[in-house]
């Protein structure tokens, strides 16, 4: 593997990201951490907040051609699916089932997320969601930790999982949240500077903005739950008139 693909892989944070002590509700944040992961999800998912979720991960078989569809990858495909969801031909449409193994491009429900195959990559799949609560539970789930199994995919010690577009690679995962942008022009979000690491893009028709980052990995996920809860804060303790002040806790 080259220095012109690996330099552009995304490197895993070295430890979980929290905000700075000078950052806007600071000393909130203090009083937040005391209380445990689940409680902070389901109070954020009780505001109802317009705040939408997305992880994505994507896997190559080994030693396989990208995105090539040959009887190697239907092989790969087939096994793999049927492995990890015994029900993968129920979700599928009509149409759908028609076909033992999905032609490339083809997208379906599969396991609650959606999986695409043979785009960039073999298999990629995606989870929406609006709830923190189930973001956690689908990565805490037994049928993601199947993606992790390094002998059934592409994967090279120093890089890890192996895919077409190396800033994919490494973890091969990718977590993001889609807020309203007028958050950013209402102030909601004053004093709040993204980590040098994360990237944004704005979705102009849709008026979102979307924050997100590569190669969290099984270990860096507390990073994503830290980032959206502080954005969270921000947000509910200025509708609450607790951001200039922070004499209490909003929650």
């Amino acid at each position: 593997m080259g220095e012109e693909y690996t330099k552009f892989i995304p490197l895993q944070a070295a430890e979980d990201w929290k905000p700075l002590p000078e950052f806007t509700s600071a000393s909130l944040w203090e009083e937040w951490e005391t209380i445990s992961l689940s409680e902070r999800l389901e109070k954020i998912d009780s505001y109802r907040l317009p705040f939408t979720y997305r992880f994505r991960v994507a896997r190559n078989p080994r030693n396989s051609i990208y995105p090539k569809q040959s009887g190697k990858t239907n092989r790969f495909l087939r096994e793999f699916l049927e492995s990890s969801s015994a029900s993968w031909e129920e979700d599928r449409t009509p149409s759908q089932k028609n076909t033992r193994i999905p032609d490339f491009g083809d997208r379906f429900p599969w396991n609650s997320g959606t999986l695409l195959a043979g785009d960039e990559d073999h298999i990629r799949w995606e989870y929406v969601t609006d709830s923190l609560l189930e973001l956690n539970s689908i990565l805490e789930s037994d049928f993601l930790r199947k993606f992790w199994v390094r002998d059934r995919f592409d994967f090279l010690e120093g890089i890890g999982f192996v895919n077409s577009c190396p800033t994919n690679s490494g973890h091969g995962d990718k977590l993001s949240v889609s807020i309203p942008a007028k958050l950013a022009e209402t102030g909601d979000l004053s004093g709040f500077r993204l980590p040098t690491d994360w990237g944004f893009y704005r979705e102009e028709l849709k008026e979102r903005l979307v924050f997100f980052r590569k190669n969290f990995g099984q270990n860096r996920k507390n990073s994503f739950f830290n980032l959206v809860s502080y954005l969270a804060l921000l947000v509910i303790s200025g509708k609450d008139g607790t951001k200039a002040s922070l004499p209490h806790n909003p929650f």
